[in-house]
């Protein structure tokens, strides 16, 4: 019988993401689910209305109701929200899997997490000559397609990266500056991380230093950049169909 392996997208992204990654699991008899955050992609909730809980509370709703465990996987600030979810449905988490993702301790917010490493993502934004641009209320934030091209796809062709930029859409401010509220069943799931070892937006010291400070049994390395869903499916999945 084939695993369930529930995907989680990052900050300003949406399901759409999967595309590549979805085919090749469920092509081993996998079943994957991979829903559009609240406010992201598909989902008609205002993304200024947002938070971390809201999305791990989503995550919740919907693998409560399935019948067995599911492999929870990541992406990014996906690892805020599953880290978040666990602590709700420990019993129906098999295994945590970050996918170059924010892994937090107890306490910590992703915005907290960044800047425990210099230089952070958004200074490295500024240096490039760029910046996030916010919303009028400055209660959500987009990228540029060139920091798109330049961080978040640094390993994609540039044109092809200016065009996956296009499906990015608007994050909420909040989500990314709650901070989780983790309990000890938390550190009792296993947990898996993938490191991208070319990552431009969560540098490969940060994902090693969040490894080092938070357990996980299995660790693996991909030499790509921070989407290895988009440069690296076969690789990913390989990874993801041996646990």
């Amino acid at each position: 019988m084939g695993n369930t392996f529930f995907l989680v997208h990052g900050a300003w992204n949406s399901s759409w993401c999967w595309e590549k990654l979805r085919p090749l699991l469920e092509a081993k008899g996998h079943t994957v689910i991979a829903p559009d955050m609240p406010g992201h992609g598909e989902d008609k909730l205002l993304i200024e209305d947002q938070n971390l809980e809201k999305y791990a509370r989503a995550v919740e709703a919907l693998i409560e109701p399935l019948d067995g465990p599911v492999i929870l996987v990541g992406h990014s600030f996906g690892g805020m929200i599953i880290s978040q979810a666990a602590c709700y449905i420990p019993n129906k988490i098999k295994r945590l899997v970050y996918v170059s993702a924010f892994l937090p301790q107890d306490g910590q917010s992703c915005v907290r997490i960044t800047k425990s490493l210099k230089p952070t993502f958004h200074e490295k934004i500024l240096a490039s000559g760029s910046d996030f641009i916010l919303s009028e209320d400055r209660k959500t934030s987009k990228v540029t397609p060139e920091t798109c091209a330049d961080f978040i796809y640094s390993d994609i062709p540039r044109n092809q990266a200016l065009m996956l930029a296009q499906h990015l859409g608007p994050e909420s401010n909040a989500a990314q500056k709650q901070a989780v509220v983790l309990n000890d069943t938390f550190y009792d799931i296993p947990k898996a991380y993938v490191r991208c070892s070319l990552d431009q937006t969560i540098d490969i010291m940060l994902q090693d230093k969040m490894i080092a400070e938070t357990h996980c049994d299995a660790v693996y390395t991909l030499e790509t950049g921070h989407c290895p869903f988009e440069s690296a499916p076969n690789s990913l999945a390989k990874i993801l169909l041996s646990l």
